[in-house]
C-alpha cells in the first residue's frame, strides 16, 4: 500500500489553514468548512470564542491515505479547551460557573434567569454527550475512536472537570447581596430581603422600641409573601443588625423593658414596624 509516514503530522489547529485561523474564530468568514473532518472542525464551528481564548481542543496527527485524501486522528486532549466549552455558549444564555466559596457548579437557567446548583458528574455527562455528538456529526476519514472512547473514559472526564474547577472559577462576589447574579438559594437571598425588609417595613420614631422577637415575627411573615423560607431565629439577630445599623445608624441594645411583662429584652430603640403585618 505504501504509506509515506514521513509525511505524517502532528497538528494543534495550524493557524496557516485559513479554516482554523484562529485570529477569525468567532468572526463570519466564507473560508470556514461547510463539512467538518475532524473533531477539532467540530469544536472550532461550535465554541469558537473557547478555542480562540484556549486553543485547539486536540492534538491532532495528520496522516495520507492511499486515496489522496488526510486521515486525522486526535491523540490528546486539550483540558484547558474543554473544561472552558463545558462553561457554556453565551449566545444561547448558556453559562457555567465554579464558586469556589462553596466547592460548587452553578449553571443559568434562562427561562427563570437564575442559577442552578449542579453537579461534577453531570458536568462530566455533558462533556460526554457533547464528544458522542461530535463523532456522530463529523464527516470523512477521521478517526472516532478517542473522540467516542477514549476521551469519554473516567480519567480523562474526570481531569477535565477538575480543570473546571480553575477555569470557570467565579469571584467570591458573584453571588454577593449587590450582584446582579441571583441563584434559587443562598444566604444573600435572606441578605436582599433583609435590606427590603427595613426599608419597606420599619421607621424610625423617638420613643418608640423594636424588640427582636417582634422583628422577627414581622420578618418571616414578610418572607412568606415572596415564597422564602423563614430564617432561623439564630441567624437572624446578626443579619438585622448589620442591615439596620446601615439604614439607620442604630445598634441592638439590651435595656429594652417589654410594656407586656416589664422584662429586659434585646432589640432596637427609636424603631418602630410601618405596619403589624406584612403586605401581600
Amino acid at each position: 500500500m505504501g504509506f509515506d509516514y514521513e509525511t505524517n503530522m502532528l497538528s494543534l489547529a495550524n493557524t496557516t489553514n485559513s479554516k482554523l485561523d484562529l485570529r477569525a474564530l468567532g468572526e463570519p468568514r466564507t473560508t470556514w468548512p461547510s463539512e467538518l473532518k475532524s473533531a477539532t472542525d467540530w469544536f472550532c464551528q461550535m465554541f469558537p470564542t473557547q478555542i480562540k481564548v484556549f486553543g485547539s481542543p486536540f492534538l491532532e496527527q495528520h496522516e495520507p491515505s492511499p486515496d489522496s485524501s488526510t486521515c486525522i486522528t486526535p491523540l490528546v486532549p486539550n483540558l484547558d479547551c474543554l473544561a472552558a466549552c463545558l462553561g457554556g455558549d453565551a449566545r444561547l444564555g448558556h453559562r457555567v460557573i465554579y464558586y469556589v466559596s462553596e466547592l460548587q457548579f452553578y449553571f443559568y437557567d434562562p427561562r427563570s434567569q437564575m442559577y442552578n446548583a449542579t453537579t461534577a458528574e453531570k458536568m462530566g455527562n455533558l462533556l460526554r454527550g457533547l464528544l458522542a455528538r461530535c463523532a456522530a456529526e463529523i464527516k470523512g476519514d477521521a478517526h472516532l475512536f478517542n473522540i467516542f472512547h477514549t476521551f469519554r473514559s473516567d480519567a480523562v472526564v474526570k481531569s477535565v472537570v477538575n480543570r473546571c474547577k480553575s477555569v470557570l472559577a467565579a469571584d467570591p462576589d458573584f453571588f454577593g447581596i449587590n450582584s446582579p447574579h441571583q441563584r434559587l438559594a443562598g444566604p444573600e437571598l435572606h441578605q436582599r430581603l433583609a435590606m427590603a425588609f427595613a426599608e419597606r417595613m420599619l421607621e424610625a420614631c423617638p420613643g418608640s422600641n423594636l424588640t427582636v422577637g417582634q422583628a422577627y415575627t414581622l420578618f418571616n411573615r414578610f418572607a412568606a409573601t415572596r415564597n422564602m423560607s423563614a430564617i432561623k431565629r439564630s441567624n437572624f439577630k446578626s443579619l438585622m443588625a448589620d442591615v439596620i445599623r446601615d439604614a439607620y445608624g442604630l445598634g441592638v441594645r439590651n435595656d429594652l423593658i417589654d410594656v407586656e411583662n416589664q422584662k429586659q429584652r434585646c432589640g432596637w430603640k427609636g424603631l418602630r414596624p410601618l405596619i403589624t403585618s406584612a403586605p401581600s
